[in-house]
Order: structure tokens, then C-alpha cells, then sequence
């Protein structure tokens, strides 16, 4: 008997199966697909592949690749020791294929990093579009109260910044802005 999640779907159905006289039967499983998944991973476990192939690059040592699909289990070793043969001498894009058919498994392992792309101007392109897609970043903004702020007042006297005297400054930097009532924003490190 072994027991098994499945993860053909977020549900997670714990499954039980047991291999009697050939047959397999599965328990726990809150679909068919959750008996597909565990008969095949009883029978032939599969497994997809990420990892990284070297470069002559000196910017990008590695680069991150993927198989397009999935290998047997039981071969995942040979696969990165193939791989580990493999060094990209040229630029190349995303989706490009680093080697056709790794491990007789007729799958594909394909480049998933645009940091060796052919057109540098598509790169540009599209950092220049994440960074304005990304929200720019923004202090935390914390209420004050009239202890804090007599604390504060008192940190300004001491040269490393948190009050005591120990010269140990344990909190990130204060900045008073004006304008927004009793908030200070406190930038982290």
C-alpha cells in the first residue's frame, strides 16, 4: 500500500493505493484523474525538469532551461548529466531547443530565459514595459503616537539613532514629511 496527493488539481485528494495481482486500486480520489495520476505514478512515475545549462557569457554563467514536456522518472539523473555537458556558445531565445530529445524520452529541453536573446532591442522592450508595470516602491507608513514622537525627538540627539544610548540603531531611518497629519514614513533597509 502507499499513499499519494494527488496534484492533477488544487483539491489534493489523499489517495491510497494498493497493487494486487496486477491490479491496481486506487482510494481517495475524488475524480478520475486523481486514479489516472496515481495508477501512473505507480506504474511509470513522470516528472518535468527544470535547471540550468552553462554559458560563455561571463555576464550570464547559467541560463534557465526546462523539457517541454515530461521524462520518466528513473531518468532524471541521466537527464542532468547530459545537461551538464551542455554549454550555449551563442545568443538565443526564449522556447529555443538546447537538446532535441534528451534521454531517448522524445522530449525537448528549451531555453526559458530571455537574457541570451538574439534581439536586444525586444530585451529592452521588455524591462523597459515590467518596470512600468511593476508599482513603484513605497515607504510603509506608520502611526505615531506622542511617545514615539518624544522618543524620536530624543534619537536626533543620539548620534546612532535609537535613543537609548547603546549606539545600536535597531530601526530603519525616519523621514518627517509634511503635509499628512501624524504619520511618519519609516523606509526599511
Amino acid at each position: 500500500m502507499k499513499e499519494l496527493y494527488c496534484i492533477t488539481c488544487p483539491t489534493g485528494c489523499r489517495l491510497t493505493v494498493e497493487s494486487r495481482d496486477g491490479e491496481i486500486e486506487v482510494q481517495g480520489n475524488g475524480c478520475k484523474r486523481g486514479a489516472d495520476f496515481a495508477e501512473a505514478e505507480i506504474v511509470n512515475p513522470m516528472r518535468s525538469l527544470t535547471t540550468t545549462v552553462r554559458t560563455t557569457f561571463p555576464g550570464v554563467p547559467v541560463v534557465s532551461v526546462r523539457t517541454d514536456g515530461e521524462i520518466p522518472k528513473g531518468k532524471i539523473r541521466e537527464a542532468m548529466n547530459a545537461l551538464s555537458k551542455v554549454v550555449i556558445r551563442h545568443e538565443v531565445d526564449c522556447g529555443d531547443t538546447v537538446l532535441e530529445d534528451i534521454v531517448g524520452s522524445g522530449v525537448r529541453v528549451i531555453i526559458t530565459s530571455d537574457v541570451l536573446q538574439r534581439d536586444t532591442e525586444k530585451v529592452a522592450q521588455r524591462k523597459i514595459q515590467r518596470q512600468s508595470q511593476s508599482p513603484p516602491h513605497t515607504p510603509h507608513i506608520i502611526p505615531v503616537d506622542d511617545e514615539e514622537e518624544d522618543r524620536d525627538k530624543s534619537d536626533e540627539d543620539d548620534d546612532k539613532g535609537d535613543g537609548d544610548g547603546d549606539g545600536g540603531g535597531n530601526r530603519g531611518p525616519v523621514i518627517k514629511p509634511s503635509g499628512i497629519g501624524r504619520a511618519r514614513l519609516r523606509v526599511p533597509y
